[in-house]
C-alpha cells in the first residue's frame, strides 16, 4: 500500500523537470550575455604558407661572354670553390692568335712613335738647311746677275757675242726658277708641326693598345672563374661540347657562401596579418617528422604578383598572387651548422608566422 502511494510522487517530479527544463535552456539562450565577434591580434591563428630555401643574392647562372669548345672541365658538382678558381677551360687558340697580332701592331706602333719623336728633334736643322740652300740660290742668282753686268760693261773692250748674252740670261732664269722652288718648299717645310706627327703617332699607339686590351680580355675568358666563395649547384658542360652565354640549358648553376634564408610566399588575404619582426617556424613541407627551425620576418615585399619560380609543380597552386616575404633563419647556439647541412637550396618549406 505504500508504494502505490510512493509512486504518484515520482511521475510528478520527472513531470515537473520535464516542464522546467526546457524553459530553463530557452531562458539562458535568450538572456544570455553577448560577446564581440571580432578578434584580437592575439587570438589571430598563425599564418601557414609555403616558402623556399635560397640565398640572399639568389643563385647565378655561370656561363662565358662568347660561345667557346670546353676542353677541360675543373669542378664537380656539389663542389665548394674560393673567389677567381678555376671552373671551366676553353678553347684559346683564336683569342692567342688576335692577341700576337694586336702585341705586334703595339710594337709597331712604338717604333712609329719613335721616329716621330726624332723628326721633332730634326726638324729645326732641316728647317735650318733648307733656309741655307734658298740664301744659296739667291746668291747664285745675284752673282750670275752681277756677271752679266760686268760683260755689258765690258762690252766695248772685250766683244759679247749674242749667243753669249742669249746663254747668261738662260743661267739667270733658271736659276731663278731653282730659287723659287727652293723658296715653296721652305715654306711648305715651315707650315709642317712635327709635333702632329707626334700627336698621331701617340693616338695610334693608344688605339692598338686598346686593341691589345681586347685581345687579353678574350684569352682571359676563356677560362670560367668563380666569382666568388661558393657552391656548385649543377655542372651541365663536359669536355668537347660547346657553351654560349644565354645557351639552354645553363653550363654552370652557382650559389654563394651565404647564409639560407627563406622566401616566403605569403597571399594577399594574409597581408595585413604579417609584419616585420614576428616569429616564425619553418619545417619541410613533405616530412611532417622533420624539426622545425626558428625564424624572423626580415622583410616584406611591396609587389604582389605570381610566384617567383614558374615550375608547374603537382599539387600547388600556380596562379595565385603572392607576396614574397624573407625569413631569416635563427642560429640554434647548439647546433649552429645545421642549416647547412640539412637545408638544400630550392626546398620546399612550410612556413607557421606566428602572431606578435
Amino acid at each position: 500500500m505504500a508504494a502505490e502511494r510512493r509512486s504518484p510522487g515520482v511521475f510528478t517530479i520527472l513531470a515537473v523537470l520535464l516542464l522546467v527544463v526546457p524553459l530553463g535552456i530557452a531562458g539562458w539562450w535568450w538572456y544570455r550575455p553577448t560577446t564581440d565577434n571580432k578578434q584580437t591580434v592575439d587570438d589571430t591563428p598563425d599564418v601557414v604558407c609555403s616558402g623556399r630555401v635560397d640565398v640572399p643574392g639568389q643563385v647565378i647562372a655561370l656561363e662565358p661572354s662568347v660561345p667557346g669548345r670546353v676542353i677541360a672541365v675543373l669542378v664537380k658538382e656539389g663542389q665548394s670553390v674560393k673567389l677567381g678558381q678555376e671552373i671551366l677551360r676553353f678553347d684559346d687558340s683564336a683569342a692567342q692568335h688576335r692577341l700576337k697580332v694586336a702585341l705586334s701592331a703595339v710594337e709597331l706602333a712604338n717604333v712609329e712613335l719613335d721616329l716621330a719623336k726624332q723628326d721633332e728633334l730634326r726638324f729645326p736643322r732641316q728647317l735650318e738647311a733648307r733656309e741655307s740652300l734658298v740664301n744659296g740660290e739667291g746668291g747664285r742668282v745675284e752673282g750670275a746677275e752681277k756677271m752679266l753686268e760686268q760683260r755689258k760693261v765690258q762690252g766695248g773692250v772685250t766683244p759679247l757675242g749674242k749667243a753669249e748674252m742669249e746663254a747668261f740670261q738662260a743661267q739667270i732664269r733658271e736659276l731663278r726658277l731653282i730659287e723659287k722652288a727652293q723658296k715653296a718648299e721652305y715654306d711648305d717645310i715651315q707650315k709642317l708641326s712635327p709635333k702632329m706627327r707626334v700627336r698621331a703617332a701617340e693616338a695610334r699607339l693608344r688605339a692598338v693598345e686598346a686593341d691589345k686590351e681586347l685581345a687579353k680580355k678574350s684569352v682571359a675568358e676563356c677560362v670560367l672563374l668563380a666569382p666568388g666563395e661558393g657552391t656548385i649547384l649543377r655542372l651541365q658542360a663536359s669536355v668537347g661540347g660547346i657553351v654560349s652565354p644565354g645557351g639552354y640549358p645553363i653550363a654552370v648553376v652557382f650559389a654563394p657562401s651565404v647564409k639560407f634564408i627563406i622566401r616566403a610566399e605569403v597571399e594577399q588575404e594574409y597581408l595585413g596579418r604579417v609584419k616585420e619582426g614576428m616569429k616564425v617556424l619553418v619545417q619541410d613541407e613533405n616530412r611532417t617528422d622533420s624539426g622545425k627551425r626558428k625564424g624572423i620576418v626580415k622583410t616584406i615585399g611591396k609587389w604582389v604578383a605570381q610566384r617567383r619560380t614558374v615550375l608547374l609543380e603537382p599539387g600547388e597552386i600556380n596562379d595565385v598572387r603572392t607576396v614574397e616575404c624573407i625569413i631569416e633563419l635563427i642560429a640554434d647556439p647548439e647546433n649552429p651548422d645545421a642549416d647547412a647541412k640539412e637545408l638544400y637550396i630550392g626546398q620546399r618549406m612550410r612556413v607557421f608566422i606566428q602572431p606578435k
